[in-house]
């Protein structure tokens, strides 16, 4: 199966992270309504609702600030055309113990498997262990990837 264009893999990533964003945003504003609440007060020094209300609610704040972030840099950024070896903004197809995988390397921290076009891509940021094995690789070339604690080889068979 050809591979999808990338302009409709950043646009289908952008599309998941703006709905991610929609619902974060939601479920933010109803903790934060939830932590403010009347019924929300402590009823005596044990009770800590309001309180574990109030970090939940920082957590998602920080997390929609990070989706923003990733959103505008997804904005500005303009992948390469014809790369030789890759680099972020790149397609690149690995043969991974016998099975094709397709990955997107970008330069901020994503990790996103989507299907566009029948073709299942995993969208990865260049300092994951994968982005970072395959930085700077050209076809035929051997990567050696460690995560969790494992080390694999992955083959390039395609750069686009």
């Amino acid at each position: 199966m050809p591979a999808p264009d990338k302009t409709r893999i950043l646009q289908a990533l952008r599309d998941e992270l703006e709905l991610r964003l929609r619902t974060l945003q939601q479920s933010a504003a109803a903790t934060y309504a939830a932590a403010t609440h009347e019924e929300a007060r402590a009823e005596d020094k044990y009770d800590t609702r309001s309180l574990e209300l109030s970090y939940l609610t920082a957590g998602q704040d920080a997390r929609i600030l990070e989706l923003r972030q990733t959103l505008t840099s997804l904005h500005f950024f303009a992948p390469p055309v014809a790369p030789t070896a890759v680099e972020p903004g790149t397609l690149v197809l690995v043969d991974d113990n016998g099975r094709p995988q397709r990955y997107l390397l970008l330069p901020m921290r994503v990790g996103e498997r989507l299907v566009v076009d029948g073709c299942e891509v995993q969208v990865v940021g260049t300092a994951a262990p994968v982005g970072q094995a395959l930085l700077g690789r050209q076809v035929g070339d051997v990567a050696q990837v460690r995560a969790a604690g494992t080390v694999r080889e992955v083959e390039v068979l395609e750069v686009q």
